[in-house]
């Protein structure tokens, strides 16, 4: 038994006369070619989410070209932590990134630390930890960038000199240094 012919039927079916987008959906047909995307200007912005559990975040990877729903609370419990080991690109003086978060300084062998930071570039606090606990000994600096401030004094180098001890500095919000 051989298998039908191929059949080829052009409808006119129009598309609807009345076209509109809401919810952050924008409608558009230009000369004749509709288009829907994201209408940006309809998406309201927020201080807080009261339920980071149950609302979630649309997410797009430029490499895969996957787009993801993710819950806000996984969003929010993210941290960039990084081990500075003190080797290769992680040995001192290291420079901070804008996205660290957390530097954890837990070197195998114990030498003093300097962590530099241009608190121009960040809008995150910055938490610097002495991960060996030999702080006290071997003391973990952290160093802004020139002519910026941190605890309320120019060019201040804040040093870690406690076992086990840590610091949290938040930037000012004109980027001219940390408290």
């Amino acid at each position: 038994m051989s298998l039908p012919a191929n059949i080829r039927v052009n409808l006119s079916a129009p598309f609807p006369s009345i076209v509109r987008g809401g919810g952050g959906i924008a409608v558009a047909k230009i000369n004749g070619v509709w288009t829907v995307s994201l209408n940006f200007a309809q998406l309201g912005t927020a201080p807080g989410v009261a339920d980071p559990a149950n609302t979630y975040v649309l997410t797009y990877n430029v490499l895969t070209g996957v787009i993801t729903f993710i819950p806000m609370s996984a969003v929010a419990a993210n941290k960039v932590v990084k081990i500075l080991t003190g080797v290769g690109p992680l040995a001192s003086p290291y420079a901070a990134l804008p996205t660290d978060e957390v530097l954890i300084v837990k070197q195998a062998a114990g030498a003093p630390f300097t962590v530099t930071v241009d608190w121009s570039q960040r809008t995150k606090p910055l938490r610097v930890v002495d991960g060996k606990g030999d702080a006290q000994v071997n003391n973990i600096s952290i160093t802004p960038a020139a002519g910026q401030s941190q605890l309320a004094i120019v060019n201040f180098t804040y040093k870690i000199i406690g076992n086990g001890g840590s610091i949290i500095l938040t930037p000012l919000p004109d980027g001219s240094g940390a408290y």
